[in-house]
């Protein structure tokens, strides 16, 4: 196993005393966005484009004044009530009671601000945060169209009522239609933010005479979240709650994955009605990502899962994609009615349905998003399936330490090849465009030579959106951007697990089961190996040795023998890896 074959070096353990790491080589520091002290126009939230230069002047000029936001904020919002003619009224007058600690700038308050954005406080309040206090908190304003999205399905003819437990400056809450303020319940920890919603709201409604019902409050803290919200059953929960903000005491919860979206969501359905609808917009990531599988296991467990919407773009600042998922309480169901179990997956503007079925197919419980004729096939080759990956030998490349220093384009006295990801193609290595002294006590992390200088092994791209794997003979050496593998798989020589991995058939498996960017060892021993005739393997090897003497013709071939192995009668063209 992999973890056997590592052998530190001193020079190793030298790099991980200077980046202040632990023995296994986890960072216990470093720079990262959380010290960020630059900031970032978040694009996505203003309903018009063109006015986000006018917006950051407008935040570069209140900074360079050195006015507390929260004092700027309030300004512009008591500029908008009295635009909107209802300063006066003795309603607003009591929300605005609350700030009166908070000073009121005249220059800022009367300051022109664009009027054709739904949400202007929180754009410029999103504008004015430092890149690490958002990524800190896990602050990431929903754009209007995504809110709107996610609840313009909403009924609240018979008095329903909708929460938002992490609401920001409220954007769901500007996006609701039908709602009267009666019926609309938000809070959140951020006393700025909470402002910000209460002004909206009150914009929202300028006829109406109320008190927001949003609260500040630390909505996971019960015993500081006011009764108003503790005790709180809605017939609508729908929130974009922080993402990459940390919790590390998750004892006695159901969900062990530290992020904090997991906790709202978990407390939230605690306090959905029993026929109502929670929805959380989330990273794209829950739907595959290992470190979220408890999430994943408590949303089968304990919610029926009734739709998936994918979402095009991501906030400014962070590179993950979003989805919403809507779940309610789960309705008891005959074994039938079970499996045959629907969600709605929206996407690109169109919707379809996959089986819930879909997302037990791996023991990470990915929520896989297949066709019902791609989840026929995945479901025949897993029935098939005899034999893994779990019992053979596995090791990463070369970890050097100092690539640029050790790693030459140019063969030296002493030198020899050593090949990246980049010149592994399937079945075959180019030529190499690398060379190192091999002096293993000055790397960072080598395996054992034997499985370096094994007769024969495959090695393979980690960072790849499909799977390639090359066949070595030559002892060669790989860095760390190939792994290794000696497989173990009884009745099949290594040319036909060669093959298997490579064919059309398996690269289609690995990225309907686990769609990642990286070929990960965990996902590689969950693939099936199926149970074959000595006639078979030897003329899978045979083929592979004509692809390895230069007859790329024999691909194809391979692809169909490994196809009638599987027992699927006709190779599907729409599978072929893009």
């Amino acid at each position: 196993m992999i973890t056997d074959s590592i052998v530190y070096s001193d020079a190793t353990r030298r790099n991980w005393e200077r980046l202040h790491s632990n023995h296994n080589g986890r960072l216990m520091s470093r720079a990262n966005k959380q010290l960020s002290k630059k900031t970032i126009v978040p694009i996505e939230y203003f309903s018009n484009k063109e006015n986000t230069v006018g917006i950051q002047r407008f935040v570069d000029f209140f900074k360079g004044e050195d006015y507390p936001v929260d004092a700027v904020l309030l300004s512009v919002g008591v500029n908008l009530l009295k635009k909107a003619q209802i300063y006066d009224r003795s309603h607003v007058k009591n929300v605005l009671n609350e700030y009166l600690a908070i000073p009121l700038i005249p220059s800022v308050e009367e300051m022109p601000l664009p009027s054709d954005e739904f949400d202007v406080l929180g754009a410029i309040y999103q504008s004015s945060l430092l890149e690490g206090e958002k990524n800190c908190k896990g602050s990431y304003y929903t754009p209007f169209s995504v809110a709107r999205n996610m609840t313009k399905s909403l009924d609240f003819s018979k008095g329903q009522t909708f929460f938002d437990p992490c609401c920001g400056s409220g954007a769901f809450i500007l996006a609701l239609e039908g709602a009267k303020p009666s019926q609309i319940f938000a809070c959140d920890n951020d006393p700025i933010a909470v402002m910000i919603a209460k002004i909206n709201l009150l914009l929202k409604f300028p006829n109406e005479e109320f008190e927001p019902q949003i609260y500040c409050c630390d909505y996971l803290n019960t015993i500081n979240a006011v009764n108003a919200i503790n005790g709180l059953k809605a017939n609508y929960i729908i929130s974009n709650p922080p993402w990459g903000a940390v919790i590390f005491d998750s004892s006695g919860s159901p969900i062990s994955t530290k992020e904090s979206f997991s906790f709202f969501f978990e407390k939230a359905f605690n306090q959905l009605d029993n026929e109502g609808i929670i929805k959380f917009l989330l990273p794209e990531s829950i739907l595959n990502v290992k470190c979220h599988r408890n999430f994943r296991k408590f949303l089968l467990e304990n919610t029926d899962i009734q739709s998936i919407t994918r979402y095009p773009g991501t906030f400014s600042g962070v590179q993950t994609k979003y989805i919403d998922i809507q779940c309610c309480h789960s309705e008891p169901r005959s074994g039938e009615e079970s499996a045959k179990h629907y969600v709605t997956v929206n996407e690109n503007g169109l919707s379809r349905t996959v089986l819930k079925d879909a997302f037990c197919l791996t023991k990470n419980l990915n929520f896989n998003l297949l066709s019902d004729s791609d989840l026929e096939i995945i479901q025949k080759i897993l029935a098939k399936g005899k034999y893994t990956l779990k019992d053979s030998i596995w090791a990463l490349g070369v970890i050097t330490g100092d690539n640029k220093n050790k790693v030459k384009n140019r063969q030296g006295r002493g030198m020899e090849p050593i090949y990246t990801g980049k010149e592994i193609e399937s079945y075959t290595l180019k030529q190499p465009r690398k060379f190192i002294k091999y002096e293993r006590s000055d790397f960072q992390q080598v395996a054992k030579d034997e499985i370096y200088r094994a007769d024969e092994k495959l090695v393979y791209k980690f960072i790849s959106k499909n799977l390639v794997f090359a066949y070595d003979n030559s002892k060669n050496l790989f860095l760390n951007s190939a792994n290794v593998l000696i497989p173990k798989i009884p009745g099949m020589s290594i040319k036909t697990v060669l093959a298997f991995l490579n064919s059309e058939l398996f690269k289609f498996l690995y990225k309907s089961l686990f769609g990642e960017i990286k070929i990960l060892k965990g996902n590689l021993m969950e693939l099936p190996f199926p149970e074959i005739t000595p006639e078979t393997d030897k003329k899978i090897t045979e083929l592979v040795d004509e692809v390895l003497n230069g007859n790329k013709e024999a691909v194809r071939l391979i692809d169909n023998e490994i196809f009638k192995v599987f027992a699927l009668k006709q190779w599907d063209s729409s599978l072929r890896s893009e």
